[in-house]
């Protein structure tokens, strides 16, 4: 029996209704279906780690590299080899002005160590994701490219 199937198997039997914790597996135990979708999706990147989770019921594989600019990308395909997001690290900069003012609204004072840019839908939703914090205090927070806010964790309220 092929590593790639006792693996999902084993997954399968062990995973909650929710994401459960990724594992990482080899590059060669990826569907083909699935990796041609990550290679087309970000053509030219050599990604360094592949891992596999279930989400929801769903098999999803994330591929992660960094882009030819030096930044975190992930690439996540279902196992029928859909595309269900991309993640690129971006500035924040590079962050549109109504996320901006939506992201001061929600969170002043807020301190980014981490933004990413996140393609959903087959490329029909962006969503800005930030991780970052407010007098020490750790914050996640997921905004529209519209600038309406879409998460907020959980332990913060402003």
């Amino acid at each position: 029996m092929p590593r790639a199937f006792l693996l999902l198997t084993a997954l399968l039997f062990c995973a909650p209704a929710h994401a459960q914790d990724e594992t990482e597996i080899a590059m060669e135990d990826v569907p083909d279906i699935v990796l041609d979708m990550a290679m087309n999706t970000a053509p030219g990147v050599d990604f360094d780690r592949v891992s596999i989770e279930i989400e929801n019921g769903v098999v999803i594989y994330e591929f992660e590299a960094k882009d030819h600019n030096g930044c975190h990308i992930e690439i996540d395909v279902t196992e029928d080899g859909q595309l269900e997001e991309i993640e690129m690290e971006i500035a924040m900069a590079d962050v549109p002005p109504a996320v901006a003012a939506t992201l001061e609204k929600e969170a002043p004072g807020f301190r980014a160590e981490y933004v990413e840019l996140s393609v959903r839908d087959g490329g029909g939703v962006y969503v800005y994701e930030f991780e970052g914090d407010i007098d020490g205090a750790p914050v996640d927070i997921e905004i529209a490219e519209s600038g309406a806010l879409v998460a907020l964790s959980d332990d913060y309220s402003s």
